[in-house]
């Protein structure tokens, strides 16, 4: 099991260092900007989650390098422990940096990705950034209190996942898109999180947008006190299960399914579908035809419509299910 700790966290110490600490600050300034490491300034200032200029999302941290009152430099900046880069992550960065140069915002403007040293030596994106920093560099430099924080990061990092791209795998993902708008537009699939739209051999999961495909969110249904997410995906093929299949998964109720079954499947079996977990979730289940993502989507059209017929179907038996699902909260004490 990897060592716990959060980027969010990570963030305050990043946030805390350069602050307090001259040669911190210098050493963002000497990875982003290298040939302006000299530049003179006295105060040193960091904001976290800054949203991007002429673009979506937010810089994790933007640095800010003073003298008086007068702006010197913007660094943005995007922090890393292991996890993969979203789609057009590196060039939003671009794009929001010229923007603030087009708009004057800093005499210099740089991105900057900071990252354990064993990611950055194995990340393919590293170089659409202006510079990068090892948080292996900055660890002396920090508060001795923070030090164990940046320390587990290193621990935890490990080359990060950019998967290899496998034509016949984006292939089948595109042409299922085109089968989904062209004949079930009231279904819409959530956007591919891997960077350049890649998909790699083991993508077999096809993830729905749940408001945008309709499906109800009832608040009473709670895990730790909260509203419980719900995902929508047709697993094209599951080894974990006794076939492929589409599904509605209820976040964290996995722990009450003996429970739950009695009171939710009677609503379900007219209808060949079915309770059972789904990692830590209860999900309403419908089983479907295998698929290989190394053939051709409109190869297996057939197959693709009749797992989105069943989608619907969950969708509308979820939504009219809100009476037998007060009743299972009210028993469950959820």
């Amino acid at each position: 099991m990897k060592p716990k700790i959060t980027e969010s966290h990570l963030d305050t110490v990043i946030v805390n260092t350069p602050e307090a600490n001259e040669l911190a600050a210098r050493a963002v300034l000497a990875a982003a900007l290298p040939a302006h490491a000299k530049l003179d300034f006295d105060r040193a200032t960091v904001r976290q989650q800054v949203r991007h200029r002429n673009t979506h999302g937010t810089a994790d941290l933007a640095l800010h390098l003073w003298r008086g009152k007068r702006l010197q430099a913007l660094v943005l900046i995007e922090n890393k422990i292991d996890a993969g880069f979203t789609p057009d992550q590196p060039q939003r960065y671009r794009i929001s940096r010229d923007a603030h140069i087009a708009d004057g915002s800093a005499p210099l403007v740089a991105t900057l990705l900071i990252s354990p040293s064993i990611y950055i030596g194995g990340s393919r994106l590293k170089d659409d950034f202006d510079g990068a920093l090892a948080y292996e560099a900055i660890l002396p430099l920090v508060h001795e209190d923070d030090r164990a924080a940046v320390e587990t990061a290193i621990g935890r990092a490990s080359s990060p996942y950019e998967p290899v791209p496998v034509e016949a795998v984006m292939s089948f993902f595109n042409d299922y898109a085109q089968i989904v708008a062209k004949a079930y537009p009231d279904l819409r699939i959530k956007t591919n999180p891997n960077s350049g739209n890649a998909r790699p051999e083991a993508s077999r999961t096809i993830y729905f947008d749940t408001r945008a495909s309709g499906f109800r969110s009832y608040p009473f249904l709670l895990k730790d006190n909260k509203a419980a997410s719900i995902r929508v995906s047709h697993q094209c093929w599951d080894s974990s299960a006794p076939s492929a299949s589409v599904k509605l998964m209820l976040d964290g109720w996995a722990a009450h399914l003996a429970k739950a079954t009695p009171i939710l499947q009677p609503a379900l079996a007219d209808k060949s579908l079915y309770i059972r977990s789904a990692g830590r979730s209860l999900a309403v289940v419908a089983d479907t035809v295998r698929l290989d993502n190394m053939r051709s989507a409109s190869a297996q059209q057939q197959a693709i419509e009749q797992a989105l017929k069943k989608l619907q179907l969950i969708r509308d038996t979820w939504n009219g299910m809100e009476t037998t699902l007060v009743k299972a909260a009210t028993v469950l004490g959820r």
